[in-house]
């Protein structure tokens, strides 16, 4: 009997012991924090705050510092998926950079379907379906705050104002990055801009690829005038430039990009003259250009001044000889990069066909247009009106 009872008392301890133990168990998971299961709520490790004395991740482990080009230092989350653009060349940047996934907003203007700016042609669908921030073209930059904080970008890309940058940032909650403009086709700011957005965007290499291949561009254009004796150099005329709307023969610019890049002599470029501006016409009788190129897009303009004055036009050299040419509009909510190379060749492949033998400008635009924009922009142009080719000003 001692014996049972022995055997007895012994098998009651083990099981009050394995109660007791399994008891502590469960009470030490019961009150182990909810972070340690990888999750978290409250003030927990996951919302970026300390609680009770805990080590928790500072908050700048989520976020970078870059430096937009107002020199304006700006916090942005590690990894930007979600922007909006607002401003010219903003949109534009985004898409060069490749990365219109990330566009979650758009402004109104930016809805249109046009051609000559040609981002938004080819993306016209992705952004016809996106909620609209703004209105934009040009009624100027005007972001809906309300809009913007509902569509909720991680980023605000714009071309406006440190002042205004700054309000905005402070209305939405939302950091903003400033972009600048430049009308220069080759120029350093472009590529500072290029280089600044690539670093927000994630997209680095993208940018690189886009400054060498500008910059291949302009020695390519560069090695095939370069050569060219003073007495080879050709002077010209850059009619119909379009400005704040369409111009007429008198619409031109001085310092005309294109010309400037194959060492074309502008007329235009007058002591006072700076930019586009409308030149007086016995300027243009007077220079005589070698050659004259008028902007596509403006043929109806030029045309009723040819209407209204044919002799003035017959008794220039340039259209005696039949070196008139056509060129495509390429500033249109700022600078369309893609399009203004395209017309370089255009200008380069007319005035000296030999340095630019085997150059077909229309071939090119597409080579550039789908390196810029993923996709040939010739056939659309055309189906517009916008196409290289010579001019009969008879036959407008």
């Amino acid at each position: 009997m001692r014996e049972k009872r022995g055997i007895t008392k012994t098998l009651l301890a083990a099981v009050l012991a394995f109660a007791l133990a399994t008891t502590a168990l469960m009470g030490c998971a019961a009150g182990a924090p909810q972070g340690a299961s990888g999750s978290s709520s409250g003030s927990g490790a996951g919302s970026g705050s300390a609680s009770g004395g805990a080590a928790s991740p500072a908050p700048a482990t989520g976020t970078r510092t870059v430096v937009d080009m107002l020199d304006r230092k700006v916090e942005i989350p590690a990894e930007v998926n979600r922007v909006i653009g607002l401003g010219s060349s903003s949109l534009r940047m985004i898409a060069y950079l490749e990365q219109v996934d990330k566009v979650i907003g758009v402004e109104l203007a930016e809805q249109e379907d046009t051609v000559t700016c040609a981002y938004r042609h080819i993306y016209h669908e992705e952004f016809a379906a996106l909620p609209v921030v703004g209105e934009g073209g040009s009624k100027g930059v005007t972001p809906n705050e309300e809009a913007i904080i509902q569509a909720a970008p991680e980023v605000i890309i714009a071309s406006i104002d440190k002042d205004s940058a700054d309000s905005l940032a402070e209305k939405t909650n939302i950091p903003v990055i400033c972009i600048t403009l430049s009308d220069i086709i080759f120029d350093q700011i472009f590529y500072d801009n290029t280089v600044m957005l690539g670093e927000v965007l994630g997209a680095e290499q993208r940018a690189d690829e886009l400054i060498a291949y500008i910059q291949d561009v302009q020695a390519d254009l560069k090695k095939r005038t370069d050569s060219l004796a003073a007495d080879e150099v050709h002077s010209a005329y850059a009619a119909g430039i379009s400005f704040r709307g369409g111009h007429g023969f008198a619409g031109t610019e001085a310092h005309f990009p294109p010309f400037e890049a194959v060492r074309v002599t502008n007329i235009a470029d007058v002591a006072s003259a700076s930019g586009a501006y409308d030149i007086d016409l016995e300027e243009v009788s007077a220079a005589q250009p070698d050659f004259i190129f008028i902007e596509s897009g403006n043929y109806p303009l030029v045309k009723e001044d040819y209407d209204g004055n044919p002799a003035y036009f017959a008794a220039l050299n340039a259209v005696q000889q039949g070196k008139l040419y056509s060129l495509i509009s390429y500033r249109f909510y700022a600078t369309n990069v893609e399009l203004a190379l395209a017309n370089c060749y255009q200008v380069g492949s007319s005035v000296y066909p030999a340095a630019f033998s085997g150059i077909d400008p229309t071939a090119k635009l597409d080579e550039i247009t789908t390196f810029f924009l993923g996709k040939p922009l010739s056939s659309d142009l055309a189906d517009a009106g916008y196409r290289f080719e010579k001019v009969d000003l008879g036959k407008l």
